[in-house]
């Protein structure tokens, strides 16, 4: 099936599809499926997927900007240089499931009960997110930021490699999981011996 901008799409499977450089502008997407398909700098502007899983799918610095994603599922996903800032904020709600999150970034969004399950987020920002009863379980955060969140009951049970200053974020009744949690106190400028 050959997608053409500005049409609407509803209960379709998309299978094994490549979008490299693709112009998708005005498309509307609900309740579908992508499945190994290739969003290599796409241009989604004015895009909307709503209730849309994505599984085993890549996304490689795919344009964003104006792109709405309500209850958008990434299962399998590899995802790089995608600038989430950009999409329209409005009903914005995903989740993802041992997924590569790739140099990303999630500042200023309210992402409130989201799940990054079993991901992999390398070098990532997450800047004055509001990240409120998300999950973070058997995530590797390797060199993601974290800087004025809000990280309250935020579940980061058997997470590792983060680096999260309890100073600067809101943490009240988050959950973290031992030896890991440790690093919590290289913020506060304890020594441990």
């Amino acid at each position: 099936m050959e997608i053409v901008s500005g049409m609407s799409y509803v209960n379709e499977l998309f299978k094994e599809m490549i979008f490299e450089g693709d112009v998708l502008f005005g498309c509307s997407f609900q309740n579908c499926a992508f499945l190994t398909c290739r969003f290599d700098r796409t241009n989604l502007m004015g895009v909307e997927f709503s209730d849309v899983i994505f599984d085993r799918c890549e996304w490689n610095l795919a344009n964003v900007a104006g792109c709405d994603l309500r209850s958008v599922t990434f299962k399998d996903c590899k995802l790089v240089g995608i600038n989430f800032t950009k999409c329209h904020a409005h009903l914005f709600h995903l989740d993802f499931d041992n997924c590569l999150i790739d140099t990303c970034n999630f500042s200023l969004l309210k992402l409130k009960k989201t799940a990054f399950i079993k991901c992999i987020i390398r070098e990532s920002r997450f800047i004055e997110t509001i990240l409120t009863e998300s999950t973070f379980e058997y995530a590797d955060l390797e060199n993601t930021i974290f800087h004025q969140c809000d990280l309250e009951k935020v579940d980061f049970s058997h997470a590792r490699n983060y680096l999260i200053d309890p100073m600067v974020n809101k943490m009240k009744g988050a959950i973290f999981s031992l030896p890991e949690a440790i690093s919590l106190l290289s913020g506060l400028g304890i020594t441990l011996k």
